[in-house]
């Protein structure tokens, strides 16, 4: 009886101490960190974000954080800002912002983009460190300066009317140099991605190695295009070309892609404006239906104020840019999660 006790102890003394060990390597191995999730936020001036922070008028970020949607944007009455989603964007003068998510990453320090709500959603929904990557410039044309490699050049015709219309702005401009223009911010685009990716610890210290996962692409782009009827009917060719090409270019054959489509000025827009919605906004939809893992999310309804003039950034409402940020988080999250 002695000899079984004896064993019995033995063997529960084994059997805690394999537990104490399994247990603690199992949390070691939990607790190792996962692969940052990288998000590309592309496009012109609206990706930019010119929603107005504070305006004293319906339609500002002071007047969406009010709202239940976006009561996330502020913490104790102060502005929300993320350690865990991490933001970078080089603009066109050479400047880089780059730090946690938060007001005033847009155009300028006293705007908004997209890119705000599409960060706290997306921040809410992944324990692993964000990254935001913004690639967005004022006055692109994806038949243009966003052309992809697939889709050639525009039709001879095409390109001499362009370019006798750029030589009156710059008459020394040659075709040659001019050519150079098409494809320029595509190029440019997948150049930044890459060496903010290659460079992780200069442009943000608190990286601990963990390495990264490029998550996703979210585009929101149109205006110029609409202002040229050839480009406006060659914009669904031209969309299904740049999913395609960055998929491969960033070496992710499926990579998630959400368009927000260009839905500024709202149901009552005119100009330009009211154009997009019946030229740009359904090729958005048309080539996101021909890509896989793609989404067209509509926007047209978000323009719910009008606090600015500026009809071709959704009138300056910083409530606008983050509907259509948050919607396009939320469709992001849906090809992701498969749900």
């Amino acid at each position: 009886m002695m000899r079984t006790s004896m064993s019995s102890s033995r063997q529960c003394y084994l059997l805690v101490l394999l537990v104490a060990v399994f247990g603690v390597v199992g949390q070691s191995a939990g607790d190792e960190k996962k692969p940052i999730k990288v998000f590309i936020l592309a496009g012109q001036s609206n990706m930019q974000g010119h929603g107005r922070i504070s305006m004293n008028k319906d339609g500002d970020l002071n007047f969406a954080a009010k709202q239940k949607q976006f009561t996330y944007l502020k913490k104790d009455g102060k502005w929300a800002e993320r350690n865990d989603v991490w933001y970078y964007h080089k603009s066109g003068r050479g400047g880089v912002i780059k730090g946690n998510l938060k007001p005033g990453l847009g155009a300028n320090k006293n705007s908004v983009g997209p890119e705000l709500a599409f960060g706290h959603v997306i921040g809410n929904h992944f324990d692993e460190q964000v990254l935001l990557i913004k690639c967005a410039w004022g006055g692109q044309a994806i038949g243009m300066t966003f052309r992809p490699p697939s889709a050639g050049m525009p039709s001879e015709k095409d390109f001499d009317m362009m370019f006798e219309r750029a030589k009156k702005k710059r008459p020394k401009l040659t075709k040659d140099e001019f050519k150079k223009i098409f494809g320029s911010k595509y190029r440019q685009t997948i150049a930044e991605v890459k060496d903010v990716l290659s460079n992780l610890k200069k442009h943000f210290p608190d990286y601990d190695g963990q390495g990264y996962e490029i998550a996703g692409v979210f585009w929101h782009q149109g205006w110029n295009d609409a202002t040229k009827k050839h480009l406006a009917q060659e914009y669904e060719s031209n969309m299904v070309h740049f999913i395609k090409d960055l998929r491969r270019d960033l070496g992710q054959k499926d990579l998630p892609f959400v368009i927000a489509t260009s839905g500024m000025g709202g149901p009552d827009a005119t100009g330009v404006a009211g154009f997009l919605a019946k030229s740009i906004e359904p090729a958005q939809v048309a080539a996101a239906k021909k890509s896989d893992r793609c989404v067209a999310v509509s926007t047209r309804q978000f323009q719910k104020h009008k606090p600015g003039r500026q009809k071709s950034h959704w009138h300056n409402s910083a409530e606008s840019y983050c509907l259509v940020g948050d919607a396009s988080a939320k469709a992001m999250i849906k090809i992701l999660t498969g749900k």
